[in-house]
């Protein structure tokens, strides 16, 4: 299975969750589609892929997002530019340090602020 295959699948499941009725299911399944667009962009294979799906099972964390940084952090994770300098930038203004919560940044570390501030 590819990445493509995947993509589509879960536009299946998310068409079938509108129909019955599910908007949260439906939502969600938008949410995973979007990180698969990404990850497919930027060239990973599906064992990379996977790799990065059993290292990043993370619950949404509600880590409260300060007003200095709300804007830049919400731009960041929309575009995916995300750098270890923003990082040091965004840790004075918060009580827990990012850096550790991350691991990694990039696409990926953009695609994990919507779960540790939990954007929409």
């Amino acid at each position: 299975m590819n990445i493509l295959q995947e993509i589509k699948r879960l536009r299946v499941e998310m068409n079938e969750a509108y129909d019955n009725g599910d908007p949260e299911l439906g939502d969600y399944l938008i949410d995973e589609i979007d990180i698969l667009a990404k990850i497919y962009n930027s060239g990973l294979s599906y064992d990379e892929y996977q790799r990065w799906v059993s290292n990043n099972e993370y619950l949404h964390e509600y880590n409260p997002l300060p007003e200095a940084i709300r804007e830049e952090v919400i731009d960041v994770a929309k575009n995916s530019k995300l750098t270890k300098e923003l990082v040091d930038k965004w840790n004075e203004h918060l009580d827990f340090d990012l850096h550790e919560k991350l691991k990694t940044y990039g696409f990926v570390g953009s695609a994990r602020l919507y779960k540790i501030f939990s954007l929409k």
